[in-house]
């Protein structure tokens, strides 16, 4: 499935799947594709009829009518509603349980935390990391410190292992390096502190700090 195609805008959006079905041996029916990609509804439309994203659903269908073993998806959720990206990861998934492989390139970092069992990250043609989604956070060792408290801003600031203090109505927020020896002294401070949260560096995180050095 490429970022960009080109099909008949006359035929209807059934008999686009079904002329693509043709080409391959052993093809799944075209209702099966359509049901698969959501795109049942758009059957008897002219393909040239369609928004964006319906677009891009079926171009999603035309990949997966021949029954591939190794799929290649180039910005597939691109144009897509909330709930038609819903549709899609959701026979992402079934498809990778039934024994396909898949090449996902996005750009959405939650898409990928949501289906990779392996990421890789490219920044100006080159590879600079590649490893599961845990392995890329790990990659990124500062978490998020959230509590409500007594200490202000300036006090925090100024002690080991914090990089960064900030605050809002919902209270502290500290960027640390070793979260647990904040957390400790944070605790030792004051006492009846509350609300604490800390929060591990997502993919969006790690992705930006892998990239910096690239810019």
């Amino acid at each position: 499935m490429l970022q960009e195609a080109a099909l008949i805008p006359e035929l209807r959006v059934a008999e686009q799947v079904d002329m693509f079905a043709a080409y391959y041996p052993d093809p799944m029916p075209v209702e099966r594709a359509l049901e698969l990609t959501g795109t049942s509804g758009l059957a008897r439309r002219p393909y040239g009829k369609l928004s964006g994203g319906q677009k891009r659903q079926v171009q999603f269908a035309i990949a997966l009518v021949g029954r591939p073993r190794l799929l290649f998806l180039d910005e597939p959720t691109v144009g897509l509603d909330v709930q038609s990206r819903e549709v899609a990861w959701a026979t992402l998934r079934r498809l990778i349980g039934e024994g396909c492989s898949i090449v996902l390139t996005t750009h959405y970092l939650e898409e990928a935390e949501a289906l990779a069992d392996r990421v890789a990250v490219i920044a100006k043609g080159r590879l600079i990391a590649a490893g599961t989604v845990d392995e890329m956070r790990a990659l990124v060792v500062r978490k998020r410190i959230t509590c409500r408290t007594i200490l202000q801003p300036e006090e925090v600031s100024g002690w080991p292992d914090v990089q960064t203090v900030t605050s809002d109505p919902h209270g502290l927020h500290i960027t640390a390096s070793n979260t647990e020896n904040v957390v400790r002294r944070l605790l030792a401070a004051d006492e009846d502190l509350h609300g604490l949260e800390v929060q591990s560096a997502g993919l969006a995180k790690a992705f930006t700090e892998l990239t910096q050095e690239e810019r």
